[in-house]
């Protein structure tokens, strides 16, 4: 019986086969064979050219994401969607775009869009491709419908880092609060899955003021050379309870990260923030940090929950990408 279906099957593949000999032996289009595939609109002569961007989100969550597009000539461009996603619904707003997928809807997705510039030149479209995933850990904000941060606020939870105060049944993330320098660089070791140290003496200055909690965390970071610490009067302090600013934050990340430094010689930063100025340009070419998300004068200032989440978020999902391409080259190699 089981000859007999094999028999069948044999059979069954021989035109495929056949057809694939011809194109190899004779050069034929495969086109000639299976029909032409539909060809994308060509792009206008001189328009800009619109990225392509991968996104990873979760069932139900709005994801928040920047559009992006080079224009030879250093000028504005707007954009618009080309083709709409099937699992979902885009909208656009400038250069901001919010998926939301269906709630029963899992796996890949995508949509297109293109760029045009001051001239009505219009790019050819390049394509948002989205890889949608039901989040395990059941967390969902009730303060966070319309915050740009949502997505990361889930992922956060979903990797263990940090879970919003639940009152009730309900469930806050608080994406406007500040974020001190003791829980971004306790959530960055977390995102790193570097452990915090149980310590009760971190060596800095200001130990008596440090919280319990975060001690691990400093002697970790400074172990690691995440951190240095700010330079007093009375030595090296953590200054735990201070907000951190996105220079510091930017500083972290960079430092964990290990991004490979950009050319800042077309770099403008003021110079109460030179530096951290490498550190923020590397961050924002791996889009760690979008470009253009933070004015010159917003480097200095308390960094929102919202925003911290964002920048872990988006760090995490760099690690990891890093992380496959080292496995598939270490696969090729072996």
């Amino acid at each position: 019986m089981n000859t007999d279906k094999n028999r069948e099957l044999l059979w069954r593949t021989v035109p495929f086969v056949m057809a694939m000999l011809l194109l190899a032996l004779t050069g034929i289009p495969a086109s000639a064979i299976f029909g032409r595939e539909k060809a994308a609109p060509a792009a206008d002569a001189g328009a800009p050219i619109a990225q392509s961007i991968d996104v990873r989100v979760y069932r139900g969550i709005p994801y928040t994401g920047t559009l992006a597009a080079i224009d030879r000539e250093g000028g504005e461009v707007s954009f618009a969607i080309a083709e709409q996603p099937s699992k979902g619904t885009v909208t656009l707003d400038g250069e901001t775009f919010v998926y939301t997928s269906a709630k029963n809807k899992t796996g890949a997705d995508h949509f297109t869009y293109t760029a045009t510039d001051a001239a009505g030149s219009t790019s050819a479209p390049a394509e948002v491709r989205i890889t949608i995933v039901r989040a395990k850990c059941g967390v969902t904000y009730d303060d966070m419908a319309e915050s740009a941060a949502y997505t990361a606020a889930v992922d956060l939870a979903e990797h263990g880092v940090f879970v919003g105060a639940q009152v009730g049944s309900r469930r806050f993330f608080e994406p406007d609060r500040a974020v001190s320098r003791g829980e971004f660089v306790t959530m960055a070791l977390a995102c790193a899955g570097i452990p915090a140290g149980d310590l009760t003496m971190t060596g800095f200055c200001d130990d008596a003021e440090i919280p319990t909690w975060a001690k691990g965390s400093a002697v970790s970071a400074l172990q690691c050379g995440l951190i240095r610490g700010v330079g007093t009067e009375g030595g090296m302090a953590f200054c735990a309870d201070e907000g951190v600013t996105l220079s510091e934050a930017a500083t972290v990340l960079n430092r964990l990260l290990r991004v490979t430094d950009v050319d800042l010689s077309d770099y403008d930063a003021g110079s109460a923030d030179a530096w951290s100025a490498q550190a923020v340009a590397n961050l924002e070419s791996v889009r760690v940090i979008e470009s253009g998300s933070f004015s010159a004068g917003d480097w200095q200032r308390p960094l929102t929950r919202g925003e911290a989440a964002q920048l872990l978020s988006a760090a995490m999902t760099l690690a990891e990408k890093k992380q496959e391409s080292a496995g598939l080259l270490s696969g090729l190699f072996k």
